[in-house]
């Protein structure tokens, strides 16, 4: 699920209320604002969390090649000694490792495929809240001026014609503009996040031909060494 999913239906709704109510539509988008700062926080604690996850499968595949490769020095080795069921086990162990390194593989490069789309939308994330914060200054000098210029033409409502105050107001203009963010914000329904969460459990496969192919190209060392 996208960390930016839920922010259009809820900043639609409210900014609906907030006109029907006639509220401060600067209000609403400074909602909107707290809104998008608590999600890229919440991107943010992600990131760290597939970094993070990613030093964990470094590791363990780095563990995993070093017991695979002591285990094919044991199979070598008892092989030598013509300890061949040492030599089996050693080499079901070498196996078993090297099963476990391709499962540690292929969840790193999931992990990073999902981090660089995480940080790409990290980076687009804030830089449109930065875009959005200097909107949200310049709605607020226009509320302050549409304001000045309501108050101004009801105190010479009196004396003077001041026009059509559904002109000063201007609703209309108000409902357009927030038509034209409601569009920026579709544009964040598009998914961001995807995770390629490693599973840790590895299921036991036949070893057998695996076995018996690795013991054979020790017999066949072997042979080669005592001509």
């Amino acid at each position: 699920m996208s960390i930016f999913q839920r922010i259009t239906t809820l900043t639609k709704a409210a900014i609906h209320e907030g006109l029907n109510k006639l509220e401060d539509p600067v209000l609403l988008t400074g909602q909107y604002l707290r809104d998008l700062e608590e999600k890229i926080a919440g991107a943010e604690t992600r990131q760290r969390e597939f970094k993070a996850a990613a030093s964990v499968l470094e590791r363990r595949i780095y563990e995993n090649q070093v017991l695979a490769d002591r285990s094919e020095a044991e199979a070598v080795q008892a092989m030598s000694e013509g300890n061949e069921p040492a030599a089996r086990a050693a080499v079901m162990a070498k196996l078993r490792y090297t099963e476990s390194i391709q499962e540690c593989t292929a969840g790193l490069e999931e992990t990073r495929e999902a981090l660089v789309v995480l940080e790409s939308t990290l980076l687009n994330a804030k830089e449109e809240h930065k875009r959005l914060k200097a909107k949200r200054a310049e709605l607020a000098a226009r509320a302050r001026k549409a304001a000045e210029l309501k108050r101004s033409a009801e105190s010479n409502s009196y004396t003077a014609h001041a026009g059509n105050p559904g002109q000063i107001l201007n609703p209309g203009a108000a409902t357009r503009g927030f038509d034209r963010m409601e569009d920026k914000i579709s544009e964040w329904e598009a998914s961001a996040e995807s995770s390629g969460h490693y599973s840790s459990g590895i299921a036991e496969s036949p070893l057998n031909s695996a076995v018996e192919a690795e013991l054979e190209r020790l017999r066949s060392r072997k042979a080669g060494e005592s001509k």
